[in-house]
């Protein structure tokens, strides 16, 4: 697999500065560079039905919750007040969910799926769910295990780091 063409330069400016272990490195470039492809891919997907992952993933919080506060979602979704409230008047404005004012609290907007919102859930879940399984479709059981094993011990590494540089 080709990296990126933004991996590349550095990669190279790394050859020829002989500073680190190159083969780590790109190992590295590559799973962001398969990752930068498959959110590509997804939101070239989630277009033909106008929508955005993060507006799918209000979708499907509904499908899960029946009813969220707008603060309940931007925690959920790790987004701000204000770009929660945007992405839900466009959802609104579609029809896909409805909004009311909460009976105890009339400060609080309660948004839950419409009968269209969830059929396009469903719709949405069925062709995207086929079409991610097919991402890792021509690894064995055994590969795919140790595959998660590897992504794991990289999520250990990187928190690791992080929380070293938090205490620096």
């Amino acid at each position: 697999m080709q990296l990126e063409n933004r991996y590349l330069s550095f990669c190279n400016v790394l050859e020829k500065e002989k500073i680190a272990d190159l083969d780590k490195i790109k190992t590295c470039f590559t799973l962001l560079s398969v990752a930068n492809t498959i959110d590509i891919e997804c939101a070239k997907r989630l277009q033909q039905f106008h929508l955005s992952e993060s507006r799918l993933i209000i979708l499907v919080l509904l499908k899960e919750y029946p009813e969220l506060s707008l603060q309940e979602i931007a925690k959920l979704l790790g987004i701000t007040k204000a770009s929660t409230t945007t992405l839900i008047s466009s959802l609104v404005n579609e029809k896909l969910i409805s909004k009311r004012t909460a009976s105890q609290d009339k400060r609080i907007s309660l948004v839950s799926l419409t009968d269209t919102g969830t059929i396009l859930v469903k719709e949405i879940l069925h062709q995207h769910s086929q079409w991610i399984e097919k991402i890792t479709q021509n690894l064995s059981a055994e590969e795919l295990t140790i595959f998660k094993k590897i992504l794991q011990q990289i999520h250990q590494n990187v928190s690791q780091q992080e929380s070293h540089n938090e205490n620096n």
